[in-house]
């Protein structure tokens, strides 16, 4: 069997990181011939990607040579759409509510065109992953249900990181010498993360301060709101970091304020390095794990992640032992490994 694994890039992110985690499964525990293809020139060397990968060039790519093409993303996509007729099977993982997400990142019309645009090129896909059971449920009013496929996400039971940067671990030690409670977020900066909330919440209690690892559109907006709040003693962006995992088993509470997930890899990556997790009270999080595993909280109070938080420490060890039980059972590389072949043996 060969499959052909498309992606915009090669660069960091969690799109990208779960098709490394994927095909480092796929090649370590089945024999099955797979090859990742990207768009962009620059790669991330910090990925080691183990399968075969290159740069894909359409005037010479082989489409009909794949039993499989499998695609992430707007752009691969597209692709696929265009070369629908060489394309033997072409399935899709979504990683996304479209409406939603793109709302967060572009004025309503061109989010809204976009997203109408993505809908059609996933109508000529063979196969839609949706990688939660409340995404499928969202796509269910454009798609048939035979169509969509619901396979989780997956990362490493026991991940190996390089050694993290000094930077980071000097900044949540001076918290921890004043006195601090050390928050935690890792995500790419947008306004569907919810991290303005966060911030408004941190401004009312003095026993926390802020970690935000991360780059992104909303980075300025959330740099003057800091300033506004006169948060700078309490809360530090020190940027985007390579595999953030690795900083989180040094933070006291890790938070998720999202206003939309698709799935959330560094919430699972959270469970993963037990710290304790205070999530949004959105259906995506509620499928993934339950009030004995996390602490969920109401976006639109304050109040509620005030309570949360205090409950998460109150809780911490029987939250963390609980979470990380399912973690290993639905969320690791392996097990995502193991649907994705059985789709693929499907086919």
């Amino acid at each position: 069997m060969k499959v052909a694994i498309i992606v915009p890039s090669l660069a960091h992110s969690g799109p990208v990181l779960v098709m490394k985690y994927l095909t480092d499964e796929l090649l370590e525990n089945y024999k099955i011939n797979v090859r990742v293809y990207y768009l962009d020139k620059k790669v991330d060397p910090g990925l080691e990607i183990k399968v075969p990968y290159e740069r894909l060039s359409l005037r010479k790519f082989p489409f009909d040579d794949f039993d499989i093409i499998h695609t992430n993303g707007l752009r691969p996509d597209l692709i696929a759409f265009l070369k629908r007729k060489k394309i033997k099977y072409h399935i899709s993982t979504i990683h996304n509510f479209v409406f939603q997400d793109l709302s967060f990142r572009y004025p309503n019309i061109v989010s809204w065109l976009i997203a109408i645009i993505w809908l059609i090129l996933w109508r000529r896909t063979d196969k839609l992953i949706c990688v939660s059971a409340t995404m499928k449920a969202y796509y269910m009013q454009w798609f048939p249900e035979t169509k969509l496929t619901v396979i989780h996400n997956g990362i490493p039971e026991y991940g190996t990181y390089s050694k993290p940067d000094n930077d980071i671990i000097e900044i949540i030690d001076h918290y921890h010498s004043k006195g601090f409670i050390v928050v935690g977020v890792a995500c790419n900066l947008n306004r569907g993360k919810g991290i303005d909330v966060l911030l408004k919440h941190i401004a009312t209690d003095n026993e926390f301060a802020l970690v935000i690892i991360g780059t992104g559109p909303d980075l300025k907006n959330l740099k003057e709101i800091v300033r506004k709040l006169k948060l700078n003693d309490r809360c530090n962006f020190p940027g985007f970091k390579s595999f953030a995992v690795k900083y989180l088993n040094y933070m006291d509470l890790f938070l998720v304020p999202s206003r939309s997930e698709g799935f959330c890899l560094s919430l699972v990556e959270a469970v993963q390095q037990k710290v304790p997790v205070v999530c949004s009270d959105i259906p995506v999080f509620r499928e993934l794990f339950n009030n004995e595993e996390v602490t969920f909280f109401n976006l639109d109070t304050t109040i509620s992640l005030a309570t949360a938080i205090q409950t998460a420490k109150r809780n911490c060890k029987s939250k963390i032992d609980l979470a990380y039980q399912k973690f290993k059972v639905r969320y690791t590389s392996k097990v995502m490994a193991q649907k994705y072949m059985e789709l693929y043996q499907s086919v």
